[in-house]
C-alpha cells in the first residue's frame, strides 16, 4: 500500500495548498502546524516564506526560529492530509512556554483516522536528524485527541503551562529512547495504511499483544460455555451451506469454522490478521482439509474477484473495528467478494453484558473511571471503545442503523451465547442429559427479539441481494 510521508511545501503544491487552506478556512476558526497558512491568501508568498523560516540569515522577524515546515501526504495522492511544524529550538518566552517544538494540525475530513500520530512519528525522525534529543508539545487542556496523540508517541506529562486565561498541558519526548520492537511494528504498519485505515493498522499490535499473551483464542470455543456459541453458529451455517458452496472465513482466527466446514466438504479461503492464529491455524490443518490461508484484514479483500464466494463468515473483525466508517467498508467488502443471493454472517459483542458483568458484577474493569474518562456515556451507557481496549461494543440498534445502508435481506438475528455467559459456572457443571436439554431449550429462544441484547456476542445472518 502507498507509505505516507512528510514532504516540505513547493510552488508546484499550490493548488493542493490552497485546497487545503480552503477547507481549513470552511471548518475551522484557525489552524495549527502550518505557519500561519489560515492567514495567508498568496500561497507562493507563503512557500517562500516558510523557505526563509529555514535559516537563521533569512528569518522574517528577529523574534522567530528557525524551523521547518512540513506536509503529511501518501504516496500517489496530491491531497495533503495534515500540516506540521518542527522548531529547531525554543526561545524564552511564550515559545518555549506554550509553543513547544512542534505543531501540528489534520485537515478536517481527514481526522480521527490516526494521521496525526503517524505524522507525529515521522517529524520525530527529522527532530533527530537535526540532533534534537528531546521535544517540547504543549496542547489545550480540553483537546482529548492532542493529549491522546502526544502520549501514543511516547509523551510524559511536565506540567501546566498558565498565562493569563490561557492553560496548556506541557509534555516532553525522549528522542534518546529507541522504539521497541513493538513500537516499531506498530509504526510501520500505520505509515503504509490507505483509504482511511490508519486506525485498522494501528491496532495490530494491540491485538498481536492480546492474543498472544493474553487470550487462548483456540480454547475459547472450546470449553462448555464456548460450545454454545460455536454450536449456535454452526447450526446457522448448516442451514445455509449449499452443495459445493465456495466459503470465505474473514479473521479466521486459529481456524475452528473454517476447518469443520472444510470437514464438511467445501473449499474455503480463510483470511486472518493475527500471525501467532495462523501459526496455530496451520499446526492443526488435516491433508483433507481444502483450505487456503492468506494473511490479510477485513477492510482490504482486494486479493479476491467479486461475486466469488457463496458464503462469507465474518465473525471476528467487527469486534475490532472502532469507527462506522471501518465497520461500513468491511461489510462492504464482505459483500463485494460475495455472489448475488449469497449468504454473509457478522458477529458483534454488545455493551449491556460487558457493562454489567464486568463493570458491576465482576469488577473486571473500573466503571466510575470509565465514565471518567469519557468512555461509557453516564446517560444512556453507550461506550466508546480505542484499539488500546481491543473489543469494541454496540447494541441492536447499533447494527441496524448500519445496515441500512446496503441491499441485503436479515435472515436472522441471534443472540448466540445469550444466558450461558451468566450461568457459565453451571453449565461447566451439568451431565451430558441436562446440557443437551439446554441446548435444545437456547436454540429456542436465541431469535426472540426481547432478548437480543441479553448476550455478550450477536450474530447478524443477511443475504445479498440478486442483481436486478
Amino acid at each position: 500500500m502507498p507509505p505516507l510521508y512528510l514532504t516540505k511545501p513547493t510552488q508546484a503544491h499550490t493548488e493542493a495548498i490552497r485546497n487545503y487552506r480552503d477547507e481549513l478556512r470552511t471548518h475551522d476558526t484557525h489552524s495549527h502546524g502550518d505557519s500561519g497558512l489560515y492567514k495567508w491568501d498568496d500561497i507562493p508568498a507563503w512557500v517562500d516564506f516558510c523557505r526563509q523560516m529555514e535559516n537563521a540569515k533569512t528569518l522574517p522577524k528577529p523574534d522567530y526560529v528557525e524551523a521547518d515546515q512540513y506536509m503529511l501526504m501518501q504516496e500517489g495522492d496530491p491531497k495533503i492530509l495534515g500540516m506540521i511544524s518542527l522548531r529547531r529550538r525554543l526561545k524564552e518566552g511564550y515559545l518555549a512556554e506554550h509553543g513547544g517544538h512542534i505543531g501540528y494540525g489534520v485537515r478536517p475530513s481527514q481526522r480521527r483516522k490516526g494521521y496525526a500520530k503517524a505524522m507525529l512519528k515521522l517529524c520525530l525522525e527529522k527532530a533527530r536528524a537535526h540532533g534534537l534529543t528531546k521535544v517540547l508539545l504543549c496542547c489545550d487542556l480540553d483537546n482529548a485527541g492532542s493529549r491522546s496523540t502526544i502520549q501514543a508517541c511516547g509523551g510524559q506529562f511536565e506540567r501546566l503551562a498558565i498565562t493569563g486565561c490561557e492553560v496548556d498541558e506541557r509534555y516532553w519526548i525522549n528522542l534518546n529512547e529507541s522504539p521497541t520492537p513493538a513500537e516499531n511494528r506498530e509504526q510501520s504498519n500505520a505509515f503504509s495504511a490507505t483509504d482511511g485505515t490508519v486506525l485498522m493498522y494501528e491496532c495490530t499490535n494491540h491485538l498481536n499483544n492480546y492474543y498472544t499473551t493474553n487470550y487462548n483464542e483456540h480454547g475459547r470455543l472450546t470449553s462448555r460455555h464456548g460450545l454454545v456459541e460455536y454450536l449456535t453458529t454452526m447450526r446457522y451455517v448448516e442451514q445455509y451451506l449449499t452443495p459445493e458452496a465456495y466459503v470465505l472465513e474473514i479473521g479466521a482466527g486459529t481456524g475452528r469454522y473454517s476447518r469443520t466446514i472444510a470437514d464438511m466438504g467445501h473449499k474455503v479461503e480463510a483470511v486472518e490478521l493475527v500471525p501467532t492464529n495462523i501459526e496455530i491455524f496451520r499446526e492443526n490443518l488435516q491433508p483433507t482439509h481444502d483450505i487456503n490461508i492468506t494473511q490479510g484484514n477485513a477492510l482490504d479483500l482486494s486479493m479476491f474477484a467479486d461475486n466469488t464466494f457463496d458464503m462469507t463468515l465474518l465473525l471476528g473483525p467487527l469486534y475490532h473495528l472502532y469507527t462506522d466508517k471501518e465497520k461500513h467498508q468491511a461489510i462492504q467488502e464482505a459483500l463485494r467478494v460475495t455472489k448475488p443471493g449469497g449468504v454473509i454472517f457478522t458477529a458483534y459483542c454488545l455493551v449491556d453484558a460487558s457493562i454489567t458483568l464486568s463493570g458491576f458484577a465482576n469488577n473486571s474493569f473500573d466503571i466510575k473511571q470509565y465514565v471518567q474518562r469519557g468512555k461509557i456515556n453516564p446517560t444512556n451507557f453507550a461506550t466508546t471503545s480505542e484499539p488500546e481496549d481491543i473489543f469494541e461494543l454496540v447494541r441492536k440498534e447499533d447494527i441496524d442503523r448500519m445496515m441500512a445502508n446496503f441491499a441485503v435481506e436479515r435472515l436472522h438475528y441471534i443472540a448466540t451465547d445469550l444466558f450461558t455467559i451468566w450461568i457459565r459456572d453451571a453449565i461447566s457443571q451439568m451431565d451430558d442429559e441436562t446440557f443437551a436439554l439446554y441446548l435444545r431449550y437456547h436454540f429456542s429462544v436465541c431469535e426472540r427479539e426481547d432478548l437480543a441484547g441479553a448476550g455478550h456476542h450477536s450474530l447478524d445472518i443477511f443475504r445479498k441481494r440478486e442483481i436486478e
